[in-house]
């Protein structure tokens, strides 16, 4: 067993280039927390050569993690991994990692979805699984560059089985490290609250190739997306999370603050011809739906458009 706390961060790209970015410069290069940065490819050697490049609201910085690697044998084993990938790639991301896995480690999923946890939980069950999801803009821009946009981001986590004091120190890591943190108690319903914004307009942006402030000029448009969120809620309540009654119409007020022309990562991802989180954004309502017996009209028009976009893309 090491002396110091070991983090790793799953995946460095917008997200996982922020988080990692934010623990990096806080700890890297001496002290009791140790961040190791798993990457692949073009943005593993620019990080190697560099350092990662993170643009925020607060200025420009260039860190370097005491490893960057894409061999997990080169790791150890590790306190904490971070999970950034996209949903799609998550099983391979962490079987890639496994020989760092212990029954120590804590695996916190912070993907677009609302079944991460249990995704993790069914190859790791040895691992201490904490449910988590991240409010924030930010994106890879270049091999080893990331730029996050806006003053606002939010890490919101909640476990019910991993005791208080890990938790509280796992907090405390995350906050020295100037990443904003809410513990949650009732962290499921949060994770669903966000599923009903993110699939629905990911779904309907990706479909019909249009933005935010398109939707929200256009009545129309505006009662397809009002419906897919709606149709959400209710598979949530199926599921037995109910979710407050003033969603939707929180929903549209964090659209309304967006910028005119904000579309999805699913549509960019469209429209340059690479995966896509089809699946795991529009088909998971549409399978899930219909193993609960409901009937969600709304989804079935964007899942079959995306559908057949996504077969003449293979």
């Amino acid at each position: 067993m090491t002396t110091k706390y070991r983090i790793a961060i799953l995946g460095i790209g917008g997200v996982g280039g922020f988080i990692g970015g934010r623990l990096a410069a806080c700890y890297s290069g001496g002290g009791a927390v140790e961040v190791v940065f798993i990457a692949r490819g073009e943005n593993l050697e620019a990080i190697k050569k560099n350092g990662l490049q993170l643009t925020t609201a607060y200025g420009e910085d260039t860190v370097h993690p005491d490893i960057v690697t894409d061999n997990a044998n080169e790791i150890g084993p590790i306190d904490l991994l971070i999970c950034c990938t996209k949903t799609y790639g998550l099983e391979e991301s962490l079987a890639a990692v496994k020989n760092a896995v212990t029954e120590n480690t804590v695996i916190l999923p912070l993907l677009n979805g609302v079944d991460n946890a249990e995704r993790v939980a069914a190859i790791f069950p040895q691992a201490k699984v904490l449910h988590g999801l991240i409010y924030i803009v930010s994106k890879l821009v270049a091999p080893g560059v990331v730029q996050q946009k806006g003053e606002f981001h939010a890490v919101h986590t909640g476990s019910d089985s991993i005791p208080a004091g890990e938790l509280g120190f796992i907090h405390e890591v995350l906050d020295q490290a100037g990443i904003n943190h809410v513990p949650e108690k009732n962290i499921v319903e949060k994770i669903w609250s966000k599923f009903s914004f993110i699939s629905p307009v990911a779904s309907y942006t990706s479909a019909y190739n249009i933005s935010i402030g398109q939707i929200l000029e256009d009545t129309a448009h505006s009662h397809a997306v009002t419906q897919l969120m709606n149709e959400v809620i209710a598979l949530a309540g199926s599921t037995g999370i109910q979710l407050p009654a003033d969603t939707v119409a929180k929903n549209f007020e964090v659209m309304s603050k967006l910028p005119y022309e904000a579309t999805s990562s699913m549509q960019a991802d469209f429209a340059a011809g690479r995966k896509t989180e089809l699946e795991k954004l529009t088909g998971y309502v549409v399978k899930q739906a219909a193993a609960h017996g409901l009937i969600l009209s709304g989804y079935a028009v964007p899942y079959g458009l995306l559908q057949n976009v996504a077969g003449k893309q293979d």
